[in-house]
């Protein structure tokens, strides 16, 4: 997006995953500053209001509730005195979200070798075959801390 490019609420909608109703929602509540608007009336969103969107859809990722996502703006505009309690603000939003990457990449690795499984246990049936036993132990490890990738292991 360029210097003087602007979003209609559809693309910024559309962009962030966030409903235009959301979007809305944020601006009445304060989150998003007033988007300027065209002579018709429509919303136009900057670089500016982008990236606030972006830090909402962060912040709300991590689980921020709307008070706590409205302290951190309102702190926003006190200026260098929030600088700290802010940026710890971001750094436990940073790692609220490692954590739930990790539990998410593990949940997956998991799914996969559930999905293999049943792939092998259909093709199996299919073939009139006995099918294939598959071992807990291995799907277990995919929640052991230090595992990175349990489909290594088998």
């Amino acid at each position: 997006m360029g210097m003087s490019t602007y979003q209609t609420i559809a693309q910024v909608s559309e962009a962030s995953g966030l409903s235009s109703s959301t979007l809305r929602f944020y601006e009445e509540e304060g989150l998003i500053p007033p988007v300027p608007r065209d002579g018709a009336g429509n919303r136009r969103y900057g670089e500016a209001e982008v990236g606030r969107v972006n830090t909402i859809r962060c912040l709300r990722a991590a689980g921020l509730s709307l008070p706590e996502m409205k302290r951190y703006f309102a702190m926003m505009e006190e200026g260098e005195e929030t600088l700290r309690v802010r940026r710890e603000i971001l750094q436990e939003t940073r790692e609220r979200l490692r954590h739930q990457h990790r539990e998410i990449k593990r949940c997956l690795d998991y799914l996969a070798l559930k999905l293999d499984h049943y792939d092998q246990v259909m093709e199996a049936v299919k073939r009139g075959k006995t099918p294939p036993v598959f071992s807990a132990s291995i799907l277990n490890r995919c929640f052991e801390e230090g595992t990175h990738n349990a489909r290594q292991t088998h």
